[in-house]
This record gives C-alpha cells, sequence and structure tokens, in this order.
C-alpha cells in the first residue's frame, strides 16, 4: 500500500437470472482507492441499479 492509503476490494452483486451459476456475483475488482471506490459507487447507480456494491477492506 502506497503512502499507506487504505485499499478496497469491491465485490458487485445482481439477481439477475445469468448470474445465478455465480451466485449472483457480477464482479470482483481489488486494490481499489476510496475515490475510486466512490467513483465506482455512483458509476453502478447510473448505469445498473438494480446491483448492489459490497466494499471490503483489504488487509
Amino acid at each position: 500500500m502506497a503512502n499507506g492509503e487504505k485499499r478496497y476490494m469491491v465485490t458487485a452483486f445482481s439477481n439477475d437470472h445469468q448470474y445465478k451459476p455465480s451466485r449472483g456475483c457480477v464482479y470482483i475488482v481489488t486494490d481499489l482507492t476510496r475515490v475510486e471506490v466512490e467513483s465506482l459507487k455512483a458509476r453502478e447507480a447510473t448505469e445498473n441499479p438494480d446491483r448492489w456494491l459490497k466494499v471490503e477492506e483489504q488487509a
């Protein structure tokens, strides 16, 4: 982690039928900064309002 900046992992989920085989998981993105997480959340809210995001701090 550069400069002690916290990094986050984001997992996107959907109830859409096509994602049933992956238990609703659409994608996982790792090593994001807080700014990148907020940008991703805003984009998903606009482009894919049916998805929800789980944000976890990486160790």
